[in-house]
């Protein structure tokens, strides 16, 4: 078995993720993380081969976090692991390239089922109960969002989280105006023209939650 990484924001939670991939998986290196700052450090500490993601954390929005690993990670398969189960999230993990979806009410059986077939490169999905008709509008701004810089991507997630110029600019401690400039990259790039029209473009992406700031 691959280094796998669980990033989950809830302490009892990760922790017991942990025990019971390290008691399923003894041979496994498990790592864990928090936020995408954990990720960060994950990715410095050595290659990931599996990835286990919670895509509630404090430094991300929606599926923001999915997004932002792949882009850390373009090579490991993510499997989200989520309290949320509607057509929406399901549809909105398998149109942006994950490797699966499991809920947190699943049976541990299932989600290392889905785990394993993850690392051996399949993909796992339910059914959907309801019709969903955003795929291929999903995936054509997953290829939009492909073409971003690493720091484009943050600044593209800050503003999603509502953020100001100047405080997106003190978190990367560059200068306002480079963060507009960044901006004004970002919105060609995904064929819009402003704030506004990007988190409405991104809400299909990020499961509804961008914020218009």
């Amino acid at each position: 078995m691959k280094r796998v990484l669980v990033v989950e924001s809830q302490p009892l939670m990760r922790a017991a993720i942990v025990r019971l991939l390290e008691t399923a998986w003894p041979k496994a290196s498990i790592v864990e993380a928090g936020d995408l700052a954990g990720v960060d450090a994950a990715c410095r500490a050595g290659h990931v081969g599996l990835v286990i993601l919670e895509p509630a954390l404090p430094d991300a929005t929606g599926l923001g976090a999915l997004v932002a690993i792949q882009r850390r990670l373009p090579d490991a398969p993510v499997v989200v692991y989520t309290a949320r189960r509607d057509d929406q999230v399901i549809s909105s993990s398998n149109a942006l390239g994950a490797a699966g979806y499991v809920h947190k009410s699943a049976q541990i059986d299932e989600l290392l089922s889905v785990l394993q077939a993850a690392a051996a490169g399949a993909r796992s999905f339910p059914s959907l109960n309801g019709a969903v008709t955003a795929d291929q509008e999903i995936a054509a701004m997953r290829k939009r969002l492909s073409s971003l810089t690493a720091t484009q991507m943050k600044v593209l997630m800050s503003v999603a989280d509502g953020r100001l110029n100047k405080q997106v600019a003190a978190d990367l401690h560059v200068s306002e105006a480079a963060i507009k400039a960044h901006l004004t990259g970002i919105f060609r790039k995904l064929g819009v023209h402003n704030r506004t029209q990007a988190m409405l473009a991104l809400q299909p992406v990020l499961g509804g939650h961008a914020m218009a700031a």
